[in-house]
């Protein structure tokens, strides 16, 4: 019988027939189609049959919005569909039945959560006229992009598919463009041989071009905001109409002449005006959307929770979540931490070349902000990352950043204030979303730029404030740092010691970082700055000396960031690099970057310190007496060769060796994540054989506490210590370097451990991942006339895939393919014997070979042994042994258990034992003679590879290591892999084993021996030539862990044992663990503490640690001869230079000159920064 359908084109909604024809279709609807949670599909004008609502809620929608005129086979509510006239066919949608159309389940989803999140009406339809409505309405701009999806989501690729419609295969396209990096003329050419074999009714996209526009309403968009070309101001709000700069009077708009090569088409035809074009543009992404979208995927939204949900709150701080500041505004703002789902957000910035090329004069400055609702595996990625927006070059804004910060300030307050109504797809329900940023991610030129507090002069320091100690050197003309002693404790005796430091006496207390309060204080003594570019530096004035402050920031606008505990972080990867360039520049001499010249010493000759290094006159020459930190020609030689030759595992750095000029004694473009290589991990190793005692042991302990502060896990107690350790270490170093030495970033680390206590671990706020981020972000140039927007409308595509990818589990998209040396088939327990794995038929570069007699049967008795299910019959068989004769018990059993247990285990599975099964008797009745052969092979997370496939290689996997446990005193084994071998067993069963060298190690109760030693840091070396235990050289693949040797640089076979971490590990104990026994819950320390071992010094606290160096001379050195005249010269220009000295002018703080040590912003090394193996 057919139904009618006639009400429907009533256009009066109150008339008795249209109400009769809604009450008939609702109940066909509900008692056909309802779902298990009494919803069906809304087929109101505005839900389009893509949102679920109930009864009552359907009904009221159709009652203020009315029916949907294109919907006329209801093929949702239980009506079969028929074939229609094509007049009834809707913009070429195929008419089909139900069992010929694509259901694609995923892109429905997709396309609905889309829908629920995201408001489809520009007004909210309200009040009884609207029922009497008569006129159709148009679908406004955001519901037609959906209707479009809708559509093509329905559309079957070709007559007869079942697995994919128009609008999967286009987003399994570009996923699969993205993965692989296809170019877009490969993908014109796939499209088109797609075109060409499917049959001639498909509806492949003839072009990139044509998928993209389909893509693009997946994705969001993007503002375009006109700015000063003085950064004055943004044409927006009260500006949006003006034709020039309200301060500058520099007009909006090109000129004819700027903008010849940019005039549009319309130019040209008939009397169009030309087409205006900005002179310079902000692009701003809004962030409302963004946040929404984060919660439209199940799987997502519940991790945007995890923070409070999954996160053990066990006094370790592992994420930012564990961290004071996180706790003071959830304190403070006790609103705010009532919803988990709010979102607290980091902001990072900085300064890039978008062209690549460093005589180029560009910057570019992305604002990025990064959600902290998201577990530690996730918060870090980048595709959950979001671009707030591009301030455009070719200058950086230096100080007048706040003005392209405007639109984000004001959508913040929104967010905080009102916040934005968000669908949750994990929880089916809607709520009221806020966001809050919880500090701004920078380095140190950028800290000024988002602050305020200039980073320059005198009071360049933030946390000290109008504090900082400092002085200017005389004849090096820059400031330099001391004063380290104010940190320490009050009693102290270094603080009255006056020869060992600067001739004065230390009194004074340790500074404290500003408040927010105190902040707004300073701020009411001055009036806040016209922000623009200046024409002319200008002078400041004497009476605003005694603070650094150059604008009055716009995050105070905030409402919540005055209660901040910290505001803005001292970034930890250009710290590191910097103190490690002036280290290695010092000890090496290298010109340009070493701190101890000839200036440097006149500085201490006019200090009246440290009298056996100044300048010695004789004659025409002056002699500069070598100091206890140089190095002569052989050593600086053997230092470089040392990190000429280092290896390292893959992925655990870069080609080090690269940078190493042996002869010439130099390093050459070190990267920052080089740097952090070298002084956290090698630098301690080289220099215990080249420098003395007293100086290995501060530089030692400095990069120590570099160690410790980077660790994934930390603890306030071990934070406080590094706290009180830090100041020692800086004084030790105060006796030994020069003052030019300390410049503001050897004084940072002074502070880096107080903020670590207040915001917890560092690799959540330093630089590494936005310097990955900047380098992909500098990918996406192809217009090199338009960076900004190159950079944009690749941003753009790539975040409509990320969205994508969610919905795709059945093919490899960036978010769910495997990290780095993941092996899949071992990446979950397997029942069955713990020494069993599946056989991995896809893994390749193997070779079959037959192993002897001996081999075969010393690997089968180690498995046996080592199988935590046998054990019961191995202390059966040694009793058996010991009853029968107690005299070599142990090699008794090595040569007979594998012959005993397969026949024990026999007669016991023939007697129906329940003891044994079939793994077992596979077990018992050993391996196929033939093995597979790897020189490569993956697990534990580690990539291991054997020695000799890794001879021209310039890394190293082949060193691995053995825990020990009780039985044998914790001492560990450490050797080389010479093979990897996998036995075949019964029931398609594999067993992975290494084959070794193994080094000695020193008998039970001793910690060294003739091949083995642990030094007083703590390093143990092994003699890579005393091979020991060669019938014993196997080990399972699951019990071993990586290390890697360094050798020493004066005994070569000699090597200090380094041990690595896989990447991507996160120690983080569930929440149902108990944590009462604290002994097992930490039993597996950070990455950093296992790697290097951390020896406490006593730097300074005792009368024993606190002696005072004696001599600050090597007298095994011949000193630098420099002519009289050269030295005359520099005192000349100090003269000349002291004249005008009270001359101090206001510059732009783009940029910090750090003797050469911090390069320019432009320049920051952001496309070769790895982001250190935690």
């Amino acid at each position: 019988m057919p139904i009618d359908k006639s009400w429907m084109s009533i256009a009066d909604r109150g008339k008795p027939e249209w109400q009769h024809g809604m009450k008939a279709f609702l109940d066909m609807a509900f008692a056909n189609v309802a779902s298990r949670s009494n919803t069906i599909r809304c087929p109101c004008r505005r839900c389009v049959n893509v949102i679920h609502k109930t009864h009552d809620q359907v009904k009221m929608d159709l009652f203020r919005h009315g029916f949907d005129p294109d919907y006329k086979i209801w093929t949702f509510h239980g009506e079969d569909r028929v074939t229609e006239s094509s007049n009834d066919n809707v913009e070429g949608v195929d008419n089909e039945t139900n069992e010929e159309r694509c259901d694609d389940a995923r892109a429905y989803e997709m396309i609905n959560n889309m829908i629920r999140g995201e408001n489809l009406g520009s007004t909210t339809i309200d009040g009884d006229d609207d029922l009497h409505r008569t006129d159709r309405e148009e679908p406004n701009e955001n519901a037609s992009k959906f209707f479009r999806l809708l559509r093509d989501a329905e559309q079957k690729l070709y007559p007869g598919c079942k697995k994919l419609t128009k609008l999967s295969f286009v987003v399994r396209l570009f996923q699969l463009k993205c993965l692989y990096g296809w170019s877009n003329k490969s993908v014109d050419g796939l499209l088109e041989l797609f075109r060409l074999a499917l049959p001639d009714d498909h509806v492949v996209p003839i072009s990139l071009y044509e998928a993209k526009k389909m893509i693009r309403d997946l994705g969001l968009d993007y503002e375009k905001i006109d700015a000063c070309v003085n950064d004055c101001v943004l044409y927006r709000n009260e500006h949006a109409t003006l034709e020039k700069c309200p301060i500058c009077k520099e007009p909006r708009w090109m000129t004819s002449h700027e903008n010849a090569d940019n005039e549009s088409d319309e130019t040209t035809i008939g009397k169009k005006k030309k087409k205006k074009i900005s002179r310079k543009i902000l692009r701003y992404f809004p962030l409302a959307p963004r946040l929404q979208r984060l919660y439209m995927t199940k799987n997502i939204a519940s991790d945007m929770r995890w923070h409070k949900e999954g996160r053990v709150n066990d006094g370790v701080m592992r994420h930012p979540a564990d961290s004071p500041a996180w706790k003071r505004l959830d304190e403070v703002h006790s609103w705010f931490a009532l919803d988990s789902r709010n979102v607290r957000l980091g902001l990072a910035t900085d300064g890039f070349n978008p062209f690549g090329l460093m005589s180029v004069s560009y910057s570019t400055w992305p604002v990025i902000l990064i959600p902290y609702n998201l577990p530690p595996w996730l918060c870090l990625k980048q595709p959950f990352w979001i671009m707030s927006m591009i301030i455009p070059g070719p200058k950086s804004p230096g100080n007048d950043i706040d003005v392209y910060l405007q639109p984000l300030i004001e959508e913040l307050k929104q967010l905080w204030e009102h916040g934005v109504e968000t669908y949750d797809a994990s929880l089916e329900q809607n709520f009221r979303l806020h966001a809050a940023i919880l500090w701004t991610i920078n380095d140190f030129p950028a800290y000024a730029v988002l602050s305020g507090w200039s980073t320059k002069g005198k009071l360049a320091c933030p946390s000290c404030h109008k504090d900082t100690s400092s002085y200017r050197l005389k004849y090096g003309q820059k400031e330099c740092y001391l004063c380290h002693r104010r940190f320490l404790k009050s009693d102290h005796k270094w603080r009255k010691n006056k020869s060992s430091f600067d001739n004065t006496v230390e009194t004074r207390k340790a500074p404290k970082p500003l408040s927010g309060d105190e902040v707004i204080e300073q701020y009411e003594t001055f009036e806040q700055v016209t922000f623009g570019k200046m024409t002319r530096k200008r002078k400041r004035d004497n009476e605003l000396k005694w603070h650094n402050w150059r604008k009055k920031s716009i995050f105070f606008e905030l409402p919540y960031w005055r209660t901040l505990l910290i505001r803005h972080n001292l970034d930890v990867m250009h710290i590191v690099k910097n103190i490690c360039d002036s280290v290695l520049g010092t000890i090496l001499a290298i010109e340009g970057k070493t701190k101890d010249g000839l200036k440097s010493r006149l500085d201490l000759q006019a200090m009246g310190i440290r009298k056996d290094l100044h300048p010695i006159h004789r004659g025409s020459k002056y002699t500069i007496p070598p100091a206890c930190y140089t190095l002569n020609s052989d050593e600086k030689q053997n230092l470089c060769q040392f990190l000429k030759d280092v290896k390292m595992p893959d992925a655990y750095a870069s080609n080090i060796g690269r940078c190493v000029q042996v002869k010439e004694c130099k390093l050459i473009g070190l990267k920052s994540h080089d740097c952090h290589v070298i002084f956290l991990r090698l630098l301690p190793l080289v220099i215990r054989g080249l420098l003395p005692k007293n100086v290995c042991e501060p530089l030692i302990a400095f990069s120590g506490f570099f160690a410790e502060l980077c660790s994934k896990e930390l603890q306030v107690e071990e934070l406080e210590r590094l706290d009180q350790q830090i100041p020692e270490i800086l004084c030790k170093l105060e006796q030994l370097f020069p003052p030019s030495f300390f410049d503001v970033m050897m004084h940072l680390p002074i502070h880096l451990a107080d903020e670590a206590k207040v915001a917890g671990p560092v690799n959540y706020r330093w630089m590494y991942p936005v310097e990955r981020s900047l380098r992909t972000y500098k990918g996406y140039v192809r217009n090199k006339a338009r960076p900004e927007g190159s950079i944009a409308e690749a941003y753009i595509s790539e975040e409509c895939m990320t969205f994508c990818s969610w919905y795709l589990d059945d093919m490899e998209t960036k978010l769910n393919r495997a990290e780095r040396n993941v092996d899949s088939s071992r990446n979950e327990m397997l029942p069955g014997l713990s020494v069993f794995a599946p056989v991995n038929r896809t893994k390749r570069n193997y070779t079959f070979q037959s192993l002897n007699k001996s081999e075969l049967h010393m690997a089968h008795h180690y498995i046996l042994t080592n199988c935590e299910e046998v054990a019961p019959w191995v202390d059966e068989h040694i009793k058996e042994l010991t009853e029968t004769n107690p005299r070599n018990v142990e090699q008794r059993h090595k040569q007979k258990f594998s012959e005993w247990f397969k026949s024990r285990v026999t007669l016991l599975y023939n007697s129906g034992d329940e003891r044994v099964n079939d793994q077992i008797l596979g077990l018992a009745r050993g391996p196929d003679a033939r093995a597979r052969v790897y020189t490569r092979y993956i697990i534990n997370g580690f990539l291991f590879r054997t020695e000799e496939g890794e001879q021209r290689r310039k890394t190293q996997n082949s060193g691995v290591v053995v825990k020990g446990d009780e039985h044998t005193g914790y001492i560990d084994w450490f050797g080389i892999i010479k093979s990897i071998i996998a036995l075949d067993y019964l029931g398609s069963n594999e067993v992975v084993l290494f084959k070794c060298d193994w080094f000695e190690v020193p008998p039970l109760g001793r910690n060294q021996s003739r091949g083995y030693k642990k030094d007083e840091y703590g390093f143990i070396n092994v003699d890579m030539t005393r091979l020991h235990y060669k019938d014993d050289p196997f080990i399972l693949g699951i019990q071993a862990e990586q290390v890697y040797y360094a050798k020493d640089v004066k005994k070569p076979n000699w090597a200090t044992v380094i041990r690595v971490k896989p990447r991507n590990l996160f120690s983080m104990p569930n929440i149902e663990e108990e944590v009462e026994d604290e002994t097992n819950l930490f039993a597996d320390e950070p990455y950093q503490l296992n790697e290097i071992p951390i020896i406490q010094y006593d730097m300074g606290g005792t009368e024993e640690g606190s002696e005072d160096l004696v001599g600050w001379c090597r007298g095994d050195i011949e000193g630098l001869s420099i002519d009289a005249h050269d030295v005359e010269a520099i005192e000349l220009d100090e003269d000349h230079i002291s004249e005008d000295s009270d001359t101090d002018l206001e510059e732009d703080d783009d940029t910090y000159v750090n003797d050469g040590s911090m390069e320019h912003c432009l320049d920051e090394d952001s496309d070769g920064d790895e982001q250190p193996m935690l």
